[in-house]
């Protein structure tokens, strides 16, 4: 008796892409149903919705061989390992820097930022951007400094890369350009903010917007969140969390199962924050405030990669001065137990992403 397609379609949602893939051989049904683009965001907001489907890429400091994949889910087994990406994404990957993740997909850059890359690493696709126009400054001028970011278009269902450099020779200004995936096209963004400087590259994609941590160029001037709203492209200025003002902790800005977060930490606290949903009375409100002194036991410093699935523990990346670790810290016991996973760099860092199977090519199917 043969299943109802409303129940394959159920099924097949919820099972992990590397066995999704598989599933396309069983016929010519189900491989149509697989590569339909409504299946495809299906598949990936029920991952989201069950909290499954986290992986990580690990980015090795130094070699050849840089990068690497891992499931989330699996590193509680004894069997886990990291993956070794091979080609074509292998030889693209050599020399380049990763930018940030949005809806499985990575955005990379190359060559001093002159080429942009976003690849989905499980499908082994990618797509080369389309070169920015010359009106953009050159990335040889050492005088400019270059922020990127990546992120989607939920209200006209597209992805765009955004390049935003601040030019000296034009007194400071922002020069920033948007580049639709639907369009092919780049686009200059006149609106934009002037005399503030950015203090990290990449931008974080979360809630429609990428964010950048930046400053004011004005005397005791504090960091505030810069944000770019990629459906109306305009930019706005975030506040940062109500946090008490201690020169002694530094933030961190990361994006956690794709929510904003801050991280504030001092010599024997970590408080995050999370970014509350769009119209709630307030732009945070703080998810955990835990002691470190069982982590700082371990490491010279500590940084929250992701929440497991039950909430009760947090990925930490530890910092030793003679490697690299991933480490389970759980709350309630507020205990630190290290990951063994198999073919980890000696030093690395790690980046949390959700496997999908999109894809921005026009090529052949998967």
């Amino acid at each position: 008796m043969a299943l109802p397609c409303e129940m394959i379609d159920e099924i097949l949602c919820r099972v992990p892409v590397k066995y999704v893939l598989r599933c396309r051989s069983v016929c010519k049904d189900w491989c149509s149903l697989i590569d339909s683009t409504a299946f495809v965001k299906k598949h990936l907001k029920t991952s989201r919705d069950r909290n499954a489907g986290a992986g990580l890429m690990i980015e090795k400091l130094g070699g050849d061989e840089k990068f690497y994949l891992a499931s989330l889910d699996s590193l509680d087994e004894d069997s886990a390992a990291v993956v070794k990406i091979c080609d074509p994404l292998k030889a693209l990957l050599c020399a380049a820097e990763y930018v940030c993740a949005c809806n499985g997909l990575m955005c990379v850059l190359k060559n001093m930022g002159r080429d942009v890359f976003v690849l989905n690493p499980v499908l082994r696709k990618f797509k080369k951007v389309t070169s920015a126009p010359p009106e953009f400054p050159s990335s040889s001028e050492w005088k400019d400094r270059f922020s990127f970011g990546f992120g989607y278009d939920e209200v006209n269902d597209d992805y765009k890369v955004v390049m935003i450099a601040e030019c000296c020779v034009h007194s400071g200004d922002l020069i920033v350009f948007v580049y639709s995936f639907k369009t092919n096209a780049w686009t200059r963004i006149q609106n934009v903010p002037n005399n503030i400087s950015f203090t990290e590259n990449g931008g974080i994609f979360a809630s429609g917007s990428l964010h950048w941590t930046a400053i004011k160029n004005e005397i005791n001037s504090k960091n505030f969140i810069l944000g770019f709203d990629l459906a109306l492209q305009q930019f706005k200025e975030v506040p940062l969390p109500p946090m008490e003002d201690d020169s002694s902790k530094r933030i961190l800005m990361d994006d956690v199962g794709e929510n904003l977060c801050i991280i504030h930490y001092s010599s024997s606290c970590m408080d995050v924050w999370l970014m509350n949903y769009p119209g709630a009375e307030s732009t945070w409100y703080k998810a955990l405030s835990t002691e470190q002194e069982e982590m700082l036991r371990t490491g010279t410093s500590n940084e929250l990669i992701a929440f497991s699935r039950s909430g009760k523990d947090l990925l930490l990346q530890v910092y030793n001065p003679l490697d690299t670790t991933l480490a389970w810290y759980n709350l309630n016991q507020e205990t630190l137990t290290n990951v063994g996973i198999r073919g980890l760099p000696i030093h690395f860092c790690s980046f949390l992403y959700t496997e999908s199977l999109l894809q921005l090519t026009e090529d052949e199917p998967l």
